[in-house]
């Protein structure tokens, strides 16, 4: 028997030659894998002793040739075949061990050139593997080190690799070449002056994190994957790459809701605590101090806060660790948690504690937009497909308005409006948030009618709503709105405009003495 190998990764290699050398197996390499193998006592011959032929233009060809392809594309069942493989002098290969050039780890950084980039596309890896992958049934391919141990196992206890692991490990293989062609051609759509963010054809590469216990019901199948493109904007905090400090097992419930913890709190530069239920914000604070943001965001909602999940855009320190202590919440996720907090917290076993070690780059309130932030793509699925589409960063940079009203908005509340335009956006359509002295004083999320949203964020805020400001991530279809915010004591208003009765919402503001602001940017979330 025979083997070729040839892998960036030499992962587990050493390790996987000395089990085929003791299986009888000739192993030929290319000239990197080789002189890992033979400085571990490893025989292996270079892949030259089958092509007769060097490896040529600084590597880029040294397996492209008949007499290894010829050798694992044979069927083994086929008279012709073998016939030909004797006439031509070429040996059947039975193991293709390969794995590719690191362009997904090379180009990571954003700050790859071109050419770099483009010496790390494997072309004859990829043509082994869907070589041997294609002829599985006589071929065993193994494209991942975790693989190895596995497959040697079966062969060993079984004097056999079954037909059943060679499907599976083709499978994994195509997969692997699939993800890696994806990746080098979402790179180089990046590098257009005008990307291309949403092409005819796409192909989404993605990666198992953790298989979850079920769904948002214990019927339904989950699993938690990380995007695999190396456009990706890696120095943002991420929910993939959080690393999880303490708690039971997440749940797919848990990860929506700190993933939109995570998204409510990026956006501001001052200390920020959002507690997020059900992917609403109930309640959202800026404070110097970031225990006192927490007190203020509970007042937010008090009652929907209990079994919420809270995102951070600072470490926790122990002060906030104590009052947030008090209560029962799923889980946590911030930049990071001091010593002292960590104690503190950890006396609740199940609460979930993530860190993403990557603090918050936002310009705040008036802060800028990240341009690497347009490439995220959000994926919804519907019936026989995906709806595609770039992420809503435009609440991160400076937002503009322009004053509709008779009276203008004073400076605080033209404060309060930017914080409140900022937190809507993370709230569900229909969406209203109140907002006074950087803190949501009530949220009305998801309702039929921008209206009963309305009422019911006064409802929540019940007597803090005086004084309140109050932002909706669309239009006001009537002016009823406005004249329910006028009884709830509501004296700002900041909205998208765009209606075709905007000037009887006006003048019901001006009826009111409400300042009003249009930004004419709607922030719908369904």
């Amino acid at each position: 028997m025979r083997a070729i190998i040839s892998v960036a990764n030499r992962e587990g290699i050493v390790a996987l030659g000395s089990e085929l050398q003791t299986n009888s197996v000739s192993i030929f390499s290319t000239s990197g894998t080789a002189s890992v193998l033979r400085e571990a006592g490893v025989e292996t011959e270079a892949v030259s002793a089958l092509t007769g032929f060097p490896e040529i233009l600084d590597g880029r060809v040294k397996t492209l040739h008949p007499a290894i392809f010829g050798g694992i594309l044979a069927r083994r069942d086929s008279e012709t075949h073998m016939r030909e493989l004797q006439e031509h002098t070429i040996a059947p290969i039975d193991v293709v061990v390969v794995n590719l050039y690191p362009f997904v780890q090379t180009v990571a950084s954003g700050h790859t050139p071109l050419h770099e980039a483009l010496e790390q596309v494997d072309i004859g890896g990829v043509s082994l593997l869907r070589a041997a992958a294609k002829n599985f049934e006589h071929v065993i391919v193994l494209a991942r080190p975790q693989d190895y141990e596995p497959v040697m196992l079966e062969w060993r206890e079984k004097g056999e690799v079954s037909v059943d692991t060679r499907r599976r490990l083709a499978a994994i293989a195509f997969q692997h070449t699939a993800s890696y062609d994806s990746a080098i051609a979402d790179y180089l759509r990046a590098q257009s002056a005008e990307p291309e963010y949403l092409p005819e054809d796409l192909t989404l590469s993605l990666r198992r994190i953790q298989q979850l216990r079920y769904g948002e019901n214990p019927h339904q199948q989950a699993a938690f994957y990380s995007w695999h493109e190396p456009s990706r904007d890696t120095n943002r905090p991420s929910l993939a790459r959080a690393e999880v400090l303490h708690g039971k097992e997440l749940s797919y419930n848990n990860l929506l809701d700190l993933d939109a913890a995570l998204a409510s709190v990026q956006s501001f530069s001052a200390p920020t605590l959002a507690i997020i239920k059900h992917t609403n914000p109930c309640g959202l604070a800026c404070d110097d101090r970031l225990v006192e943001a927490y007190n203020k965001a509970h007042a937010g909602d008090p009652i929907s806060a209990f079994g919420g999940i809270i995102g951070c855009n600072r470490p926790i320190d122990a002060d906030t660790a104590r009052e947030i202590n008090h209560l029962f919440y799923e889980a946590i996720i911030a930049p990071e948690f001091t010593p002292e907090a960590l104690e503190i917290l950890r006396q609740k076993k199940n609460i979930r504690l993530l860190a993403t070690h990557s603090l918050v780059e936002s310009g705040g309130l008036n802060g800028t937009h990240n341009a690497q932030s347009g490439k995220q793509l959000e994926a919804r699925s519907v019936s026989g497909g995906l709806l595609l589409q770039t992420s809503d960063t435009w609440g991160e940079q400076e937002t503009t308005y322009r004053v509709v009203t008779e009276r203008e908005p004073t400076l605080e509340e033209v404060t309060d409006l930017m914080f409140a335009w900022k937190v809507v956006k993370h709230v569900k359509s229909n969406a209203i948030v109140l907002a006074r002295k950087l803190a949501v004083m009530g949220v009305g999320a998801g309702q039929m009618n921008r209206v009963a949203s309305v009422q019911l964020a006064l409802e929540k805020a019940g007597a803090r709503a005086r004084n309140s400001v109050m932002a909706s991530d669309a239009y006001f279809p009537f002016a009823d709105s406005v004249e329910t915010a006028a009884k709830g004591g509501i004296t700002a208003i900041i909205q998208p405009g765009g209606s075709v009765r905007d000037e009887e919402t006006i003048r019901a503001a001006n009826h009111y003495a409400i300042a009003m602001v249009f930004t004419d940017q709607r922030h719908f979330r369904h």
